[in-house]
């Protein structure tokens, strides 16, 4: 594969350009739920269709884990472009619930699958002693559409029922990944098996690492907090009438943008169990004061507080998994990563709205706060066994 300049390879930045056109795709569903509004489809059904594509993901993406290598991605990534591109073709085309669901749990299905693809050809193009900087740019790729997408729909105005149109549009873009497997064969990982698959009983030697199973328990535990603030921040802002509550996310995104950009040199210099979570541990601070905060300007404080911890750990917990693999298990770990993520953002509003409904929005920031604790503490576990491995 053509270098450019270490980590800077044609392979590392055309698969960055295939992250984004997927993530992008993604961001447009922000607006989903305005649109199947403007269809007359009722509220109850409104919340099971935006949830369907996250059940289709985090059923199969443990299954297709094992399955997907170097060998097999390129097959993967052009099926998973197929099924992305038909549902997305048949949810701009129906508006009957039942083909709505299809649509939904095929978007899912097919958008999990580009992405499985996706990570493990990009986990064959990271350079020993790179994997820091290297999810650091990942990661901001990824970031940069939430940012940017819902922006664009308020210039140039983009009304629900224009929806329809722009996910036909999005069709035709989700097609576009398959240019990722005009790029030239990897040269296989030293050790690494690209004919066969890992398999399910490689999963379950991976998991029966300690450093492995902490990692994943701490991103579970990171993910299922940023899940619960992320849809349970607007109601909690409103109801305390803080000003400026609309602008927590956007401050917290910027300043995940801004360490991701400008710090992501340093992920690699130090070690990356420790700073990952010195991150979570400003992270539950931060979930721990939004509780109690009453003004405006130290609901914002705190918002840059979140996005700074979010930044440093998200990122160096992928790094940090992808050092402490094995070889051949690089890539199908980083997918169960991927779980994680597909788990936190289910258990965490699920759990999120019990807490609220029982004990209120103080006892929610307490118990984020004390699970990003634990969250901190596994991985320096994660350290730990690594140091005496």
């Amino acid at each position: 594969m053509t270098k450019l300049s270490g980590l800077f390879t044609v392979g590392f930045l055309t698969l960055n350009l295939q992250f984004a056109l997927v993530t992008a795709i993604a961001a447009l569903f922000f607006a989903f739920s305005g649109y199947l509004q403007f269809l007359g489809v009722n509220s109850t059904t409104v919340g099971f269709l935006l949830s369907a594509d996250g059940l289709a993901a985090l059923i199969l993406q443990p299954l297709i884990a094992p399955l997907v290598h170097l060998g097999t991605a390129r097959r993967w990534l052009i099926g998973g472009s197929c099924l992305l591109s038909a549902a997305l073709f048949l949810m701009g085309h129906c508006t009957s619930v039942t083909l709505l669901t299809v649509a939904r749990l095929g978007q899912g299905a097919g958008f999990i699958c580009v992405l499985c693809a996706l990570v493990t050809m990009m986990v064959a193009v990271i350079p020993p002693g790179m994997s820091g900087r290297a999810f650091g740019w990942v990661s901001l790729v990824r970031l940069i559409p939430y940012a940017i997408v819902p922006l664009l729909f308020d210039l140039l105005s983009i009304t629900p029922a224009a929806f329809g149109e722009l996910i036909n549009l999005a069709a035709v873009a989700a097609l576009l990944p398959m240019a990722a497997t005009l790029l030239p064969a990897t040269v296989p990982v030293a050790g690494v098996d690209t004919a066969t698959a890992p398999g399910l009983l490689a999963m379950a030697a991976s998991l029966r690492s300690r450093a492995v199973l902490m990692l994943l328990l701490s991103a579970l535990l990171l993910l299922c907090g940023y899940a619960a603030v992320f849809f349970f921040l607007k109601q909690f802002v409103e109801g305390r009438g803080l000003a400026h509550g609309g602008l927590f996310f956007t401050i917290a995104t910027l300043t995940m943008i801004m360490v991701r950009l400008g710090g992501s040199w340093l992920f690699d210099r130090y070690d990356k169990a420790v700073l990952c979570a010195a991150g979570l541990l400003i992270v539950a601070v931060s979930y721990g004061l939004l509780g109690l905060s009453s003004v405006g300007w130290a609901f914002l404080v705190l918002a840059g507080a979140s996005g700074l911890g979010w930044g440093v750990a998200m990122p160096l917990q992928a790094a940090a998994l992808f050092d402490i693999s094995e070889p051949a298990a690089r890539a199908m770990n980083q997918n169960l990563l991927m779980v994680m993520m597909q788990g936190g953002f289910f258990l965490g509003p699920f759990i999120g709205g019990l807490l609220i409904t029982h004990f209120g929005y103080g006892a929610l920031f307490t118990v984020l706060a004390v699970l990003t604790l634990v969250s901190a503490l596994l991985m320096l576990g994660v350290k730990s066994s690594t140091t005496h491995a």
